[in-house]
């Protein structure tokens, strides 16, 4: 990792923690990926809409993984608002009461994130998600703990912030022991610089998000954890009862952190399977556009 991105890791790890878009790289299904032309220049910052279909007769019932990433393209958050019309309900997350209202609920996780958001979006020249997602659709699910209950879940796993930073450094410093010379930041960097791109600070930031394994040791087990584990319980949750409710065509739109966990469950506990992946360009890089595959 170059010493530009972990001091941008650091600073930007309560966010990466509560936001979740933290991405881990060590999963059967891809979720995110770095398009590239035929030249190996780097096109677009790609996030997966994962299908899954049920493996018994249950007709038309679909559900779609939709990764989330919190700050990126306009026309990134255009295309999902536009995708989450065709929802019969679509899941979200957000740490918030379940009983506020949805405007609420974004007004308080814009005011805690604000100077991260900001700091991050005025940087790389791009959106943040509650400005351009329209959470007042009514198909939109609430499918998240509220603070008082994210709270609870991590002290009674011995979680907590202050042990996530000491996982952080522990993890950067096993980072390091692997790549002491930097021979991989230096690859990346010539990559970059070669193409001649003017976004070459998003280029590498976009090519980090990619490799961030090592937060999977901050916040231990998926399935075990507060952050990923307890809230993807209680997505699941309230998609087993949208379809018993009826609900045929799905969306659970979450961090792209929270996905391999959530795909494991959706096998195991939902009874779904792999389907088909689609992509959408959440950042757009260099000059070419990406295509999908």
């Amino acid at each position: 990792m170059t010493r530009i991105a972990r001091t941008i890791q650091a600073a930007f790890v309560p966010f990466a923690l509560l936001a979740a878009t933290a991405i881990f790289a060590d999963t059967s299904t891809e979720f995110v990926r770095i398009a590239e032309d035929d030249q190996n220049r780097a096109t677009a910052l790609q996030i997966a809409v994962v299908t899954y279909v049920p493996r018994d007769e249950r007709p038309g019932l679909r559900v779609d993984l939709v990764g989330a990433i919190h700050i990126g393209d306009p026309a990134y958050y255009k295309q999902l608002n536009d995708l989450f019309e065709a929802y019969d309900v679509l899941l979200y997350e957000l740490v918030a009461p379940a009983d506020a209202m949805v405007t609420q609920r974004v007004a308080k996780r814009k005011g805690l994130l604000s100077t991260t958001q900001l700091g991050l979006t005025r940087l790389l020249d791009l959106s943040f998600q509650l400005d351009e997602i329209n959470y007042d659709r009514e198909n939109f699910v609430h499918a998240d703990l509220s603070p008082s209950e994210l709270k609870q879940s991590m002290e009674d796993r011995g979680e907590s912030l202050y042990v996530y930073f000491w996982r952080l450094f522990y993890a950067s410093v096993d980072n390091y022991a692997k790549d002491p010379l930097g021979l991989n930041d230096m690859q990346k960097i010539s990559s970059v610089l070669s193409a001649g791109q003017d976004d070459s600070l998003k280029t590498l930031i976009a090519y980090e998000m990619t490799d961030m394994g090592q937060l999977q040791d901050v916040l231990g087990e998926d399935s075990g954890s507060a952050v990923i584990g307890a809230r993807n319980e209680r997505a699941i949750d309230v998609l087993q009862r949208e379809i018993a409710a009826g609900a045929k065509r799905i969306g659970i739109f979450y961090g792209v952190a929270h996905m391999p966990d959530l795909e494991e469950r959706l096998m195991d506990q939902v009874g779904l399977v792999y389907e088909d992946t689609t992509w959408v360009d959440a950042w757009q890089l260099g000059s070419a556009p990406a295509t999908d595959q």
